[in-house]
Formats: C-alpha cells, sequence, structure tokens
C-alpha cells in the first residue's frame, strides 16, 4: 500500500514519522509498526495482511520545532483465501444423500479477508464435477447433498470464499453411497431392514431414550 500526503504552506519539515496498526474485525491477529523515518511525503508499506483495515499515522517534525499529525484508515485489497476450509466431515444420511460439515481455514492469517460463503465441489469419482455454494454461516457449515445414485462413490472437496473468488480446496475425500436405505440410531448409521443387538436402553434428563448397541 502506497500512501502520500502534502504538508500546508507555509509549513516545512525536517522529515516524517509514519505507524500504523491493523483495526481487523475478526480480532484474531495484530499488525502494527511505528517509527518508520523518511523524508519523502509519500512511502510505500510492505509486508501487510490482505483484506485488513489499517490505521496510519504520519507525524511531520517541523522544521521551526513541534510536530503536526495526521491519521488516517485504509483496506488492503483482498484476496481468495490461501488455506482451505478445516474439519471437513462426510457422513451417510440415506442411499442417496450425503451430509458435508466444515469450519472456516484455522489459520485467520489466511482468510485473506473476510470469508463470504463457501464453495462444494463433488461428483462420481473419476468423473464431471459439480460445484453447490451453501449459503449461512461464514465460521463453517453443513448442507445434504441429495439426489445420488445409489452404491456411487462421491468424491467432495470444500473451498472458503471471499469477494476476491473461491480460495483452496480441501483434500479430496470419497465416500460412497449404500445399496439400501439407512437410517441414524444414537450416532450410528444401520439398515433399516436389518437388526441391531441393543445391550440395554438408557434415559438422558428429558427422558430421550438412548438404545446401545
Amino acid at each position: 500500500m502506497t500512501i502520500s500526503w502534502t504538508l500546508e504552506r507555509p509549513l516545512t519539515a525536517t522529515g516524517y514519522t509514519i505507524s500504523y496498526s491493523n483495526t481487523n474485525n475478526t480480532g484474531c491477529f495484530t499488525d502494527s509498526r511505528s517509527g518508520i523515518t523518511t523524508s519523502w511525503t509519500s512511502y510505500s508499506l510492505t509486508g501487510l495482511e490482505e483484506g485488513t483495515r489499517y490505521s496510519i499515522t504520519v507525524t511531520a517534525t517541523l522544521t521551526r520545532g513541534g510536530t503536526e499529525q495526521d491519521t488516517i484508515r485504509a483496506t488492503t485489497r483482498t484476496a481468495v483465501p490461501s488455506a482451505p476450509p478445516s474439519s471437513v466431515m462426510l457422513s451417510v444420511v440415506s442411499s442417496t444423500s450425503i451430509d458435508v460439515h466444515w469450519e472456516r481455514p484455522e489459520n485467520c492469517r489466511q482468510w485473506n479477508g473476510k470469508i463470504t460463503d463457501y464453495t462444494v465441489r463433488y461428483g462420481e469419482k473419476g468423473g464431471d464435477q459439480q460445484l453447490w455454494f451453501p449459503s449461512g454461516d461464514s465460521s463453517g457449515g453443513m448442507i445434504t447433498l441429495s439426489g445420488l445414485t445409489k452404491q456411487t462413490v462421491y468424491t467432495i472437496e470444500v473451498a472458503a470464499r471471499t469477494s476476491a473468488g473461491t480460495g483452496v480446496y480441501s483434500q479430496p475425500q470419497n465416500i460412497e453411497t449404500p445399496d439400501d436405505v439407512f437410517i441414524r440410531l444414537n450416532g450410528a448409521v444401520i439398515p433399516k431392514h436389518g437388526y441391531v443387538a441393543i445391550s440395554h436402553i438408557g434415559y438422558t434428563d428429558d427422558n430421550t431414550a438412548l438404545l446401545c448397541i
């Protein structure tokens, strides 16, 4: 980021000092520097975080003595995320649907701006890929991919997005849809027409039955 300034006449200066700090809304990191000196009326700040708002102060050391200063706020250009979402998990819902869960990239310095949404890329293993753009919380999300084919292996990836576009996709994960209709039972996925050996039945405080298998 290049900043420039002028000093009102008839004031003159022997030099200038620049300081800056980030005012990132996420609050997950701080980025500041002070004591940058120059005799010019412009300066290029380097090494700044992308998609981050900064408060920048220029202080002039006046020839007559004393100082004058001014502060501006500016935001660096947003880029696509340079890291994939974390904790991507897949689970079978039925013979034609799969749940996909994820959380935002762990390192906020790799968001490169505000995460707006996500892209889920999926398709039959080795086949054409489709894109799904789920809406929801920028901190993470979950969608159900439905209308899938039974007994088919699907490859699924997730990427975070900023206003600059789609970032890095997560490592491809494969999951196979079953042939029969499955149901969920206490976190387990079992065939609807099969059988389960129940060791005992317990109850929670709100009288919800828990079947231990």
